[in-house]
């Protein structure tokens, strides 16, 4: 006899963005994505929901020198001053072979927690200085409490879009709409005001479309498991 709908457990997706949302979306799958304020709802809209584990999933600078763009990395832990949530390690190592069975390369790495995107080099070696983090999100953090509040397995599984050599232009902050799409007026009145910022917005434009491919193929390998 199968179980009541309500009690089938469901994978938990978080992430910033709705394309990165989009990705992992399907059955089996709750998405979460958006900023601090608008993922804690989310979580709270969760309360009764069975869920089987939570997954941090989407876009990572890279911190650590020798990640490119594109590289997929599989979170040990995610930092903060006074903090740290530690991942799942078997949940961790099923996604491992998951990935490896899809031919998708990836490594393992501590994430640092940020509450604002890092733009520069200088504060991305500074990062990784004080933490020995390789990478940094905004999303891991929130979804490791949330997981660990709910007693979930918790793994992290993003893909490199700044390497950490990479200078991001603050315009690259306005070309983004609150669903993390790309907002062209904006885009086009930040070019404007500073043309020069428009060889750093197509690197990063590069950079982000290397991730996505990536990510597109890994999208929906967690909730098989």
């Amino acid at each position: 006899m199968a179980a009541p709908r309500s009690q089938i457990s469901s994978v938990l997706i978080v992430c910033g963005l709705k394309r990165e949302a989009a990705l992992a979306a399907g059955p089996g799958a709750i998405v979460a994505f958006g900023n601090g304020a608008t993922l804690q709802a989310r979580f709270a809209a969760l309360a009764d929901t069975p869920l089987r584990m939570v997954v941090s999933f989407g876009l990572c600078g890279g911190l650590d020198p020798s990640l490119r763009s594109g590289d997929v990395l599989l979170g040990s832990e995610v930092v903060a001053r006074s903090e740290s949530v530690a991942t799942d390690e078997a949940l961790t190592l099923a996604l491992e072979r998951r990935l490896a069975e899809a031919g998708v390369p990836a490594t393992r790495g501590k994430f640092a927690a940020a509450d604002a995107p890092v733009l520069t080099a200088g504060e991305k070696r500074a990062l990784r200085e004080t933490t020995g983090a390789a990478a940094v999100d905004m999303e891991s953090l929130a979804a490791g409490r949330f997981a660990r509040a709910r007693g979930a397995p918790f793994a992290i599984l993003r893909a490199v879009s700044d390497p950490a050599d990479r200078d991001l232009p603050p315009l690259v902050l306005a070309a983004l709409d609150a669903d993390g799409e790309v907002d062209v007026g904006a885009v086009v009145r930040g070019l404007a005001r500073s043309p020069a910022a428009l060889p750093g917005l197509i690197a990063a434009a590069f950079d982000s479309g290397a991730a996505f491919r990536m990510l597109r193929r890994c999208g929906r390998l967690a909730v098989g498991l």
